[in-house]
C-alpha cells in the first residue's frame, strides 16, 4: 500500500501559499487603491482652489473694466449692450483649464426693493394716474403681459412684506396675522428682500408665478445713508427687454417700445426729448414736453450702478461657477471704486450639466395678433443687440 500523506501535505502547503499570496495581493491592492484615492482627492482639492483663484482673478478684472468704463468720458454718460463690459468674456485658456463669463445689467430688470418707498397715499395716487408711470403701475403692466392675474393687492403685499411696521398699507395688504394662517405659518420679513425667489413667500404669489417673473426681476441692496429713505433704483432704458418696455409704455404701448428701440442707446437728456417728439407730448403753445413727468428719472435711466458677473472656471476635473453682485454706486464725497456686495460659489458635479440661469426669452406677440413669419423673426434676432449672458446661456 502506497502512502499519500506527503502529496497531501504538499497540496495543503500549496493551497496555503496561494491563500497567503491572495491575501497579500488584496492588501497591496487596497493600499494602492487608498493611495490613488487620496491622490485623486488631493488633486481635486487643488483644482478647486485653483478654479476659485482663477475666478476671483476674473472678478477683479471685471471690476477694473467697469471702473474704466465709468471713468472714460466717451462711455461714462450711458450704459448699453454695445459697450465693452457687455461683451462675453472669451474662453481664456489658463494653466490646466479655461475661464469664461459675462457681465449683465441688473438694472435692466425691476428691483422689487423699490416698493419700500411706497406709502398708502403715494401708492393710491400713482394708481389713480392715467398717463404718469411709476413702479406700481409698471409692476401691474408686467403681470398683465405675462398673463399673471394683477390687482392692487399684488403691490400692497410686497410693500407690507418690506416695510418695518405692523400696519397694513391698505385694505389689500398683509401683515403677520395674515401669515400665521398659512400652512406652514410664515414670519414676515419687515425688511428688504434678499433674493428674487423670496417673492414666493409673499401672500398672493405662487411658485409658478415667481418662476415666470424671475427673468424680469431682481433685488438690489439698500444704498441709502443711515436715517434716509432708500432712493429708487431706476430701470436702464438702454438695456430693458421688450417685455419690460411694453410694461413701461403704459397706454402708449407698442409706439413707446418702437421709439425706444430705434433710439437706443440714449445718453443724458435724450430719452425724454425723443419721446416728446415721437409720441406728440409737447404743448402746442409752450413746446414744453410731458415725457419727464410720465416717465420720471426715478423710473427710467440711461446708466447703471448694479451689475452681475457670471464666471465659469474649469481646472482639471473641477468645475466652478461664481456669480457676483457688483456695485458701482457712490455716495457724495466717495471715490468711484466698484465693490462686490455678494458672491455665490457653486461647485458643478461632473455627472450633470451646468445650470443655466437664463434662457432665450420668447418674442412678444404683436398687438394685432398677426403671426410673425420665420424670416421676420430671424431678421429681428440678427439686428437686435443681445445681452452677452443671454447669448452664452449664463
Amino acid at each position: 500500500m502506497i502512502s499519500t500523506t506527503p502529496s497531501r501535505q504538499q497540496g495543503i502547503a500549496l493551497l496555503a501559499a496561494m491563500i497567503l499570496m491572495l491575501a497579500i495581493t488584496m492588501i497591496l491592492a487596497n493600499i494602492f487603491y487608498r493611495h490613488q484615492l487620496e491622490v485623486s482627492q488631493a488633486a481635486a482639492s487643488l483644482h478647486r482652489d485653483q478654479a476659485l483663484l482663477i475666478a476671483l482673478s476674473g472678478e477683479s478684472w471685471a471690476m477694473e473694466l467697469l471702473a474704466e468704463d465709468a471713468a472714460n468720458p466717451q462711455t461714462n454718460d450711458a450704459d448699453h449692450y454695445g459697450e465693452i463690459w457687455a461683451q462675453a468674456i472669451p474662453m481664456l485658456p489658463v494653466e490646466g483649464g479655461t475661464l469664461t463669463g459675462c457681465i449683465s445689467d441688473l438694472q435692466s430688470k425691476v428691483d422689487l426693493n423699490n416698493f419700500s418707498s411706497y406709502q398708502a397715499g403715494l401708492l393710491q395716487a400713482e394708481l389713480n394716474q392715467y398717463d404718469n408711470m411709476g413702479f406700481a403701475k409698471l409692476w401691474l403692466n408686467l403681470l398683465d403681459i405675462l398673463e399673471i392675474p394683477s390687482s392692487p393687492a399684488r403691490i400692497a403685499t410686497i410693500v407690507d412684506w418690506i416695510d418695518s411696521d405692523s400696519t397694513v398699507v391698505n385694505s389689500w395688504g398683509a401683515e403677520q396675522p395674515d401669515y400665521e394662517s398659512f400652512n406652514p405659518p410664515r414670519v414676515i420679513a419687515n425688511s428688504f428682500l434678499v433674493e428674487s425667489a423670496e417673492l414666493a413667500d409673499i401672500s398672493g404669489y405662487t411658485i409658478g408665478e415667481v418662476l415666470a417673473l424671475l427673468p424680469w426681476i431682481t433685488v438690489l441692496p439698500e444704498s441709502s445713508q443711515s436715517g434716509q429713505v432708500r432712493p429708487w433704483t431706476p430701470v436702464n432704458i438702454n438695456t430693458a427687454s421688450d417685455e419690460l418696455l411694453f410694461a413701461l409704455g403704459g397706454r402708449f404701448g407698442e409706439q413707446f417700445v418702437d421709439t425706444v428701440k430705434l433710439g437706443r442707446p440714449f445718453r443724458a437728456n435724450q430719452i425724454h426729448d425723443l419721446l416728446n417728439d415721437a409720441l406728440g407730448l409737447r404743448d402746442p403753445i409752450t413746446n414744453a414736453g410731458r415725457a419727464n413727468i410720465i416717465w420720471p428719472d426715478t423710473l427710467i435711466s440711461h446708466k447703471t450702478d448694479y451689475f452681475q458677473l457670471y464666471l465659469n472656471a474649469k481646472i482639471g476635473e473641477a468645475h466652478m461657477e461664481v456669480t457676483s453682485l457688483i456695485s458701482r454706486k457712490t455716495l457724495p464725497g466717495q471715490v468711484l471704486h466698484p465693490r462686490v456686495l455678494g458672491r455665490e460659489i457653486t461647485l458643478v458635479p461632473s455627472m450633470i450639466p451646468s445650470k443655466s440661469k437664463t434662457s432665450e426669452l420668447p418674442k412678444m406677440v404683436a398687438s394685432n395678433d398677426q403671426a410673425i413669419s420665420a424670416d421676420e423673426q430671424l431678421d429681428q434676432q440678427n439686428t437686435a443687440v443681445q445681452p452677452a449672458c443671454l447669448m452664452v446661456g449664463a
